[in-house]
């Protein structure tokens, strides 16, 4: 990388409006990829000179079921470049660069290579692309919360109130343009916006519609905002952080990796929202743990509130009869929710004839956003199938017909 991005010329501290946007539209798959990019690289910063991705991962993840061609969907997202204007009361700088220079696809994984302008952003040293942060760009659901974030909030970071007339605040929110009625500029952008920020950033805040007079049907003309900074996490004495480990301690690998995974989680989403996604896996098999967690904490797994349908535990005389008695179960709910009958093609899901040929204590195990399917055979004790439905399905499922057989 070129020395001059770190030279001071770059990197002073007056105060910069910044605005990022992507050369062209990103989709949602595009999104959550550089999302699951970015938790690679904050657990292991080596993967910066390369990163290999099994599409194992990527099939098996409902996020991505959708993408049938994996070498035109990384050549479209290498395509797009991320446009950057950085300018203050002296100066303006505009510029772009690519987040992903090359990759090699073969038919089990892809090989990432990224620019050395996206390797900079996660620089220890000082530099222009690291100030941009990028990483809140990314996260953030809508590019006008990162404007808020950067062009009010950092230049304002030492004020406990700001108050800006509405036509301000939808200029640097880039939308001076969009929704001239309040209730939906607040409806589809400031309330978005502040949700991003209180999720995403170290600043809690909140706003007060200002009117012009005093009676309820005058026009609002200016927003006060109220902040806050959230304090800084003190990692050795927060006691919530080593309850959490203790939960998963005895099924995790890596605990450092995880451990720093909970921080980076807590801090974008809070302590409530790990806990969750741990509960959430409470029941499900030890194997590859490590994983299910960063799936489970990336894909808000929790919030997806899956109720248990079926639980079937039962002596059978072959892994056969398990797996017929499973099928004839999930034959059933195909019925009412068609849904299932693509991830038996696209999926994980597709490899459940394996339960056939099953040895004693062998698991299965398959859980998304749509359904979860546990089993576990064994020879000299019950078997056991347990399924997990989305509860508008199980009352369609419960309207139609009794609870299914074993």
């Amino acid at each position: 990388m070129n020395e001059i991005y770190f030279s001071e010329t770059y990197t002073n501290t007056e105060q910069k409006n910044i605005n990022l946007e992507f050369s062209k539209k990103i989709t949602k798959n595009e999104k959550t990829f550089l999302k699951l990019i970015f938790f690679k690289i904050i657990s292991d910063f080596s993967l910066l000179e390369n990163m290999k991705i099994k599409l194992e991962e990527l099939s098996n993840n409902t996020e991505f079921s959708s993408i049938t061609d994996y070498s035109l969907f990384i050549k479209n997202l290498s395509e797009k470049r991320i446009f950057f204007s950085v300018s203050s009361s002296s100066e303006k700088y505009e510029g772009s660069f690519g987040i992903i220079s090359s990759f090699i696809l073969n038919i089990d994984s892809v090989l990432l290579f990224f620019t050395e302008e996206f390797k900079s952003c996660f620089s220890n040293k000082k530099n222009f692309f690291s100030l941009l942060e990028i990483e809140k760009f990314i996260f953030m659901s809508e590019s006008f919360s990162f404007s808020l974030y950067n062009n009010i909030l950092k230049n304002f970071e030492n004020s406990k109130e700001i108050i800006l007339p509405i036509s301000s605040l939808k200029m640097y929110l880039n939308s001076d343009n969009k929704y001239s009625r309040f209730f939906d500029f607040e409806k589809y952008i400031l309330k978005k916006a502040v949700s991003d920020i209180n999720i995403f950033t170290t600043f809690n805040i909140s706003y007060k519609k200002i009117k012009e007079g005093t009676k309820l049907t005058n026009k609002i003309t200016s927003i006060t905002f109220f902040v806050e900074k959230s304090k800084h996490m003190n990692t050795s004495q927060d006691n919530t952080v080593y309850k959490m480990m203790e939960l998963v301690k005895d099924r995790i690998k890596n605990p450092e990796k995880i451990y720093q995974l909970f921080l980076l989680y807590i801090a974008k989403r809070g302590y409530k929202y790990v806990y969750e996604n741990i509960k959430y896996l409470k029941h499900t098999s030890s194997e590859n743990f490590d994983k299910k967690l960063r799936k489970a904490l990336l894909l808000d797994l929790a919030s997806n509130s899956l109720k248990l349908y079926i639980s079937i535990n039962k002596s059978v005389d072959s892994s056969i009869v398990l797996f017929s008695i499973l099928s004839r179960n999930i034959n059933d709910i195909k019925r009412y929710f068609p849904k299932i009958e693509k991830l038996l093609q696209t999926s994980e899901l597709k490899n459940i004839n394996s339960i056939s040929y099953f040895k004693d204590g062998n698991i299965f195990e398959f859980v998304n956003e749509d359904i979860e399917i546990y089993v576990e055979y064994y020879i000299n004790k019950p078997s056991l199938i347990k399924i997990y439905l989305p509860d508008n399905i199980i009352k369609k499922l419960e309207k139609n017909k009794p609870r299914l057989r074993s």
